[in-house]
């Protein structure tokens, strides 16, 4: 059955491909590496010329005219061979005192004189000893001649005292025919001259004459060499440079996709078997095996011949070794990163370490041994042995836990850590909940004692009236003058009466849970439309101007009469404290899964209260209860909303006054 591609798989194929290039790319560097070694050691141009900025003839310099100094200066030190046979670099020392073994001869070779301490029996042994010192140096000038000589392309004049060494005719044995050559080295008693500025490191006698120069052939074809193999080291470094990053970009992509698989979410990692061992017994097998791995490829180099056989044949061998050497060294060392990454996603990755797994098993051990230990001593046994640094912190919280007894809740019992301190840190939760709810209960009683005043008010005033109009009746008869009047006045009160009856029926069946309520899907925007339809006439009357931004459909979860009467409401009690020709805005929106509606006027009245205040019984944004309102719109707004599962907030800024209706989405749960 064929697996259907989605994006699990794709994943899977990544993660595949970016460990398979990952190794590619290792091998593709070492190859490289490969290369500039066999290319190094071939032209003698080592890979530090990349990172030299220097010209082709300042590199030659470099590498050549230090070298012939020294040879040269070894080669005129010595003079000729006649001053060596001469003794003429031969010194007798006597022992000091301090010096050790005064009974043997030591001879120290300094250059080009030789230093020869100690104590001879007869002239025959002294003379035995200079033959031999002088045979050595006479070996030493030999080589170092014939080494200086037959320098490549070496121009030479050398002259101290009565020797001189050239290799060139009496006519070009001048300043200015070295000058003349592009690399070039001149030092006499008065002058110096070089062609390129070097440190040349060398020291070489004070009368001595030494004129050294490479003519231009020699120095355009080591130029051209050095410039072809730079460009070439470059290349090769460029593509290491590259293979490095695109190695650790595809690594970073295993990283991140480590422990995610289908139907998992953003927080949860999957583990294989390969995960089980622990991360620091795997990092020490690892290390193991890459130091295993690199002995073994060490010691196969020095049998094959590393330098000698780095040749087409010889570099194609050693890249198919160095692919098995990084599939065994890379491959594990990534698995094992994964695995750390997987850990590390999980949380607490050292866990997962047997040092941990070790030192915490210990340490319950030990605590389990002296929890046991300590449990069966009596408590009195207990308390003797405690510190006396505890009788003090016993007393603190003796003296805390007392003043919470006698009503001072606001006490802080500072106990320290241990056992004490979570007595301590108990004592003053206590106190903390004990001060919540008598604050609680007092505000509760004080709302009571509002909630009794506003309602006796409220209902005694229209009730006062009714009886008052009513004797007056009874006084002047149904036929007198101001009988409609007072009629008029009956049926406004009465109906007043029946209104704050009403809602205050409403509000205590909504506030104790007893209200019926039928969640159907609505369109909020054609309810608000029909709501402001009814109410068309207040708000024309309001003189307010209103603002409305609806989409075109809004639908949510709610009661629809329940959610009529909270629209009703809120637009009643803009009617009644919203300033006179200001705007009202009425906007409404999806957010994620809710539906936002915002209801936003400015107050006639400074709004000085807390907007929590605003949905308490009988409240009313202008305290003078002249208004005409019960004091109980908000009030039963909020627990019309609150029984239709929705949310209603309240914010006041300045005199800006904004009521926040958040419902459920069709299908969705706040």
């Amino acid at each position: 059955m064929a697996t259907k591609w989605n994006g699990w798989t794709a994943l899977r194929t990544v993660k595949v491909i970016c460990f398979i290039w990952i190794i590619a790319l290792c091998v593709i560097s070492l190859n490289r590496g490969l290369v500039i070694v066999a290319r190094s050691v071939e032209t003698d141009i080592s890979p530090g010329v990349v990172f030299a900025d220097i010209s082709g003839h300042q590199y030659f310099f470099s590498r050549h005219i230090p070298q012939a100094v020294r040879q040269a200066s070894r080669v005129i030190s010595f003079g000729d061979e006649a001053s060596i046979r001469a003794g003429d670099h031969i010194i007798w020392e006597p022992w000091n005192e301090w010096e050790w073994y005064p009974d043997e001869i030591v001879i120290e070779h300094h250059d080009n004189v030789a230093i020869i301490r100690g104590s001879y029996n007869s002239p025959e042994e002294r003379e035995r000893i200079e033959q031999d010192v002088i045979a050595s140096q006479l070996h030493s000038f030999r080589f170092r001649l014939e080494e200086f000589t037959n320098t490549e392309g070496l121009l030479y004049y050398l002259r101290a005292g009565d020797t001189t060494y050239s290799n060139i005719g009496p006519g070009m044995q001048n300043m200015g025919f070295f000058l003349s050559q592009p690399v070039h080295f001149l030092v006499t008693d008065t002058r110096w001259e070089v062609s390129h500025s070097s440190n040349v490191g060398w020291q070489w006698p004070t009368d001595a004459t030494i004129f050294l120069a490479f003519p231009l052939e020699v120095v355009a074809a080591q130029t051209a060499l050095y410039t072809e193999v730079r460009a070439a080291h470059i290349q090769d470094f460029a593509i290491i440079g590259a293979s490095i990053v695109l190695g650790l970009a595809l690594a970073l992509i295993l990283l991140l996709g480590a422990g995610r698989r289908r139907g998992s979410t953003n927080r949860e990692v999957h583990f294989a078997l390969i995960d089980r061992p622990y991360l620091d017994i795997g990092l020490a097998v690892i290390f193991c095996w890459v130091l295993i791995c690199v002995a073994a490829l060490l010691q196969l180099a020095w049998h094959i011949g590393f330098y000698g056989d780095l040749h087409t044949w010889g570099i194609a061998l050693w890249t198919v070794l160095l692919l098995i050497f990084t599939v065994a060294t890379v491959t594990p060392a990534l698995l094992w990163l994964l695995s750390f990454a997987k850990r590390l996603k999980a949380g607490r990755f050292w866990e997962h370490t047997l040092v941990f797994a070790v030192c915490s098993r210990l340490v319950y051990a030990i605590l389990a041994i002296v929890n046991a230990l300590w449990e069966g001593f009596p408590l009195a046994a207990r308390l003797w042995v405690l510190p006396l640094r505890y009788a003090r912190r016993i007393y603190k919280l003796e003296q805390g836990a007392r003043e919470v007894v006698a009503g001072s809740w606001n006490t802080k019992i500072e106990a320290g850590d241990g056992e004490l301190g979570s007595i301590a840190n108990s004592i003053n939760n206590i106190s903390a909940g004990i001060h919540w709810a008598v604050e609680e209960r007092m505000k509760s009683e004080r709302l009571k004692t509002e909630l009794i005043t506003n309602v006796s008010h409220d209902i005694r005033t229209p009730l006062t009236s009714i009886i008052t109009y009513t004797d007056l009746l009874q006084q002047g008869g149904l036929a007198s003058e101001n009988a409609p009047e007072y009629l008029c006045i009956l049926i406004q009160k009465s109906a007043r009466l029946k209104t704050l009856t009403d809602e205050l029926f409403e509000a205590a069946k909504a506030a104790s849970g007893s209200i019926e309520v039928q969640l159907t899907e609505l369109d909020f925007v054609s309810l608000i439309e029909q709501v402001l339809g009814e109410l068309d006439s207040a708000v024309k009357a309001s003189g307010l101007e209103f603002r409305v931004n609806l989409p075109e459909r809004l639908p949510l979860l709610a009661d629809g009469r329940l959610l009529w009467r909270v629209m009703e409401n809120l637009l009643s009690n803009v009617f009644k404290y919203a300033l006179p020709g200001s705007r009202v805005y009425l906007d409404a929106r999806q957010i994620d899964k809710a539906v936002c509606i915002e209801l936003k006027n400015v107050s006639a009245v400074e709004l000085n209260m807390d907007p929590s205040e605003l949905t308490e019984r009988f409240k009313r944004g202008d305290d003078s209860r002249t208004d005409g309102g019960t004091g109980l719109g908000l009030s039963i707004v909020q627990s019309f909303v609150t029984a239709q599962g929705g949310k209603f907030n309240i914010y006041i800024d300045g005199d800006l006054f904004k009521a926040t209706i958040w419902f459920p989405s069709a299908g969705q749960d706040l």
